[in-house]
Order: structure tokens, then sequence, then C-alpha cells
């Protein structure tokens, strides 16, 4: 089943106000409105799904004098190719991606025109793509999550990109989770924005290889959507291959 569209369902409900992009936990027999208060994070009931980490907070508005309020907020999860150790899953499989290197370059002529690449000769895409708006490749216009093509990205540069972005994918059951590269260790967030010049800093996107999505994604009926499985059993498709290209 595709997971195109799947987010994450709520885990908590939300109080009253807002608690930034936290939410409340609410806990039976916690006072009259069933808020969990605390002075720091360690009072804060420990959260099964390992996605998310509980935090000790004053809500949006709420007075500094008041007691904070335990919310939950996703986890930092740490994910550039070598941030889980040699050994691990994401690290063994971001090498496979640098052993093809060559595979993320410019698309051939004969590929002109596929989803990813360039359009053919008088702007021409196959049926169903169209021009982007944000490049000129021929992309999808109806899907949420645009094709990246690694010549916008830096070309060979970006290999690798797309196993740590099916990473945080797999990890947080969410096709709109990217591994952003904009603070000192990339980490995995819910994207923001289709502009590839963003890309891989945060922007949506799946890269395309020779007019195909790179082969390392995978849908996510395998993922850790209870947040009960560790990150070393991420599952990650088959590297690329000039074969296939």
């Amino acid at each position: 089943m595709s997971m195109r569209r799947r987010l994450i369902p709520a885990l908590l409900l939300l109080t009253g106000f807002t608690i930034s992009a936290c939410t409340a936990i609410l806990v039976p027999d916690q006072g009259d409105d069933n808020v969990e208060r605390c002075n720091n994070s360690d009072e804060c009931s420990k959260i099964a799904d390992n996605r998310y980490v509980a935090q000790c907070v004053h809500g949006e508005g709420q007075p500094e004098s008041s007691p904070k309020v335990c919310a939950s907020d996703f986890e930092i999860v740490r994910c550039g190719g070598m941030a889980q150790g040699g050994d691990h899953v994401l690290s063994k499989t971001y090498n496979e991606a640098q052993a093809v290197q060559a595979l993320y370059g410019q698309c051939s002529m004969e590929n002109r025109g596929k989803r990813g690449c360039r359009p053919r000769a008088g702007g021409e895409c196959d049926p169903g793509l169209s021009v982007s708006q944000f490049s000129d490749i021929c992309d999808d216009p109806d899907d949420p999550i645009p094709a990246i093509s690694p010549t916008d990205v830096g070309n060979i540069a970006i290999a690798g990109q797309d196993v740590m972005d099916q990473f945080c994918r797999w990890y947080f059951c969410d096709e709109t989770f990217v591994c952003d590269n904009t603070g000192a260790q990339p980490t995995c967030r819910r994207c923001s924005g289709k502009d590839p010049t963003n890309y891989p800093n945060g922007a949506c996107g799946e890269i395309y290889l020779q007019g195909e999505r790179s082969s390392f994604y995978t849908d996510l009926d395998d993922a850790n959507c209870n947040g009960d499985r560790p990150s070393a059993e991420a599952v990650f498709g088959p590297a690329p291959t000039f074969e296939d290209n």
C-alpha cells in the first residue's frame, strides 16, 4: 500500500493552548484538566513511542510563574551517513550509494522528458508531467513531494542523501521526513517547501536518477510506525545499478 500521503497520527490530544510544535500530555487524575505538570523533564511520564520525547515546558502565553506542563516533541535523531556508527545499516547503505556516485549525474539524452530529467527538445515531458515551476526538470504537478535532480543539488556530491532521507522516513513512518543538513549535525525533520535550492536543507523532495525514483526509497509498510523498533532495523531498497539506468 502506498504511504505517499501518510502523516504521523496525533499521538496525544492538544490542550487549550499551544506549546510550540509540542503536544501536551494528558494524564488521568492530574488535576481537573488532566494535564501532567512538572518542574523538569525527568518528572514527565516516559513516552513508549521512540519517535517522541517528553519535555517540561511553559505553554504559549502561559505565565512564567505558573507550573510547567509535560509535552511531547519529536525525538532528535541524527541521520548523517555515518552518524549511527560504521556497523549500522544506515552507514552500510550510505557507503553503497557512495560506491555508485556516477549514477548521480545528468540524465542521458534518451531519458530526457522523464520525471526528474530535463525536457526533450521543444520543452516536452512525458504524459502526466510538466516542467516544474521550481526548476527546469519534468515533474508530476500533483505529487506533494517533488522530484529532485542531482544536477540541481550538487551532482555526485548528493549521493547518499536519498539513503539519509529514507532512514528518517522509515524511523518516523512519514514520507514528509527528510534528513536536514542545516544544523551542526544532520537531523531528521519534517520537510517544508518544494524549492530545490533548499534541498537537502529541509526542503521536500525525492532524488530521481535517470528518470526513476532512487531505488533506496521504499514504501513504509515495514516502517517504525508503532515507535517500537530500533533504528538498526531501518529498511532500504537496493542500490541503483547502471543496468537499471
